[in-house]
């Protein structure tokens, strides 16, 4: 068989056997990846710039983390935690606990993102016996039913889905792209007082269980949110005895420059809500929150079978090992500000370019939005024509982001990034 009738056949039985409900980016057969690169199965070589949507933070099949699933597996796949404790498992709750911030010490692993924020609504409305939670706007927290509720930037992920979860209430993010009319000064102060506006006319405070934010927003723009406002946020949870929760399913083990967002503000949530490259690849979330709050939760009133898999918690363990003993959370600081740095200085003065932003790897380009709508899915084709995989992100998807692996290759980073350049220029 021919590497363009492999091809020719995969597709063919993935047009006749996979739901397409899900969006198809391209249609490309995937053979194998490694690092920051992947090759088709026709043997083309791709600069991979969207690492499974933040997940591979130290690339693809990194040696550690396959002699680590290679070993586990060995062992055993699957158990269940309910039935018994297994060494991966605890061993990663141990290694959570150590390194998250302040007393957030005891864990409750899910499959996925999505799932985890869930059951961190699940234990806000368990332990304070209240209904209501406060999102923000450009919010994503993921597909399912209850993060698809508190999920505000697009309503297509809403659609054909009410009624929804109830007692949800949004408040616009401190982003000043999505604040017309209000001065960049004063976008702390603004959105403070429009969560006073929600406990004034909507809910009182006393019945709210969690405000729940990402501490820098990632498909609604990828933009930081300013850390005055996440200490006012903070003192507002505790005036009201509400919790806050961080989703940082994105954000979270180096992408910002630090292990979590969190620490740039110096801002602990009560629940921290973990996935993405927590595993480097495998299914794999987390639910970290104090042993006292989550002793407060029923037992029973949560579960999973799937969840905390030996398997993918053993490929966790390699993959923070990575990230610490090679200094990448270090490097994801400095290499982000080198790369900013390039991008701003090589697309000056480009038409249509608003801005080049970073904080870490967490990278984003925004485009006027006057144009956005048609340069910035050309830039994304034109890329792929120059081999490099790219991912868009914004309200409007207005916002190309760059997730890059933390230890990529100098050389495949140099490669990747004149691609970009190309394609961009190209395009404008």
């Amino acid at each position: 068989m021919t590497l363009q009738n492999k091809t020719a056949e995969i597709q063919g039985k993935a047009r006749k056997h996979l739901s397409p409900v899900m969006t198809r980016v391209t249609e490309m057969v995937i053979d194998r990846a490694k690092g920051a690169r992947f090759w088709t199965a026709e043997g083309e070589e791709y600069i991979d710039f969207v690492s499974g949507v933040a997940v591979n933070a130290i690339g693809h099949a990194h040696e550690a983390m396959v002699a680590a699933i290679q070993k586990q597996s060995e062992a055993f796949i699957h158990f269940g935690l309910n039935y018994g404790y297994y060494e991966s498992a605890v061993n990663l709750a141990e290694k959570l606990a150590e390194i998250t911030p302040g007393n957030l010490d005891t864990v409750f692993f899910s499959n996925s993102g999505g799932e985890a924020i869930d059951g961190a609504i699940k234990l806000a409305k368990a332990v304070t016996g209240r209904p209501g939670i406060i999102a923000f706007e450009g919010s994503f927290h993921g597909r399912t039913m209850g993060a698809t509720a508190i999920t505000a930037s697009s309503s297509k992920y809403r659609k054909f889905y009410e009624p929804i979860l109830g007692e949800v209430y949004h408040a616009p993010y401190p982003y000043p792209g999505q604040l017309k009319g209000v001065n960049e000064n004063e976008v702390t102060e603004y959105c403070l007082s429009q969560i006073q506006k929600i406990f004034d006319l909507r809910i009182d405070p006393s019945r709210v269980a969690a405000i729940i934010i990402e501490p820098v927003m990632g498909e609604g723009g990828y933009f930081p949110a300013q850390p005055e406002f996440l200490k006012k946020l903070r003192k507002l949870s505790d005036q009201h005895g509400i919790l806050l929760i961080f989703d940082e399913v994105q954000t979270g083990f180096g992408r910002t420059g630090k292990m979590f967002a969190a620490e740039h503000s110096g801002v602990t949530p009560d629940i921290l809500v973990l996935a993405k490259a927590l595993s480097g690849g495998m299914p794999l979330g987390a639910i970290v929150a104090s042993r006292e709050l989550h002793e407060k939760w029923p037992a029973g009133g949560h579960g999973s079978t799937f969840g905390g898999n030996p398997v993918s918690c053993a490929a966790a363990l390699a993959n923070i090992k990575v990230l610490q003993e090679e200094n990448l959370i270090e490097r994801s600081s400095k290499l982000g500000e080198t790369i900013v740095a390039r991008l701003k200085a090589s697309l000056n003065g480009l038409r249509g370019v608003k801005e080049v932003r970073g904080i870490g790897l967490m990278i984003g380009i925004e485009f006027e939005a006057s144009i956005a709508p048609s340069a910035v899915p050309l830039i994304k084709q034109k890329a792929l024509e120059h081999k490099l995989l790219i991912m868009n992100c914004g309200v409007y998807g207005q916002t190309i982001r760059l997730m890059l692996p933390l230890n990529i290759e100098e050389d495949v980073l140099e490669q990747g990034l004149s691609r970009l350049e190309s394609a961009i220029k190209e395009t404008l």
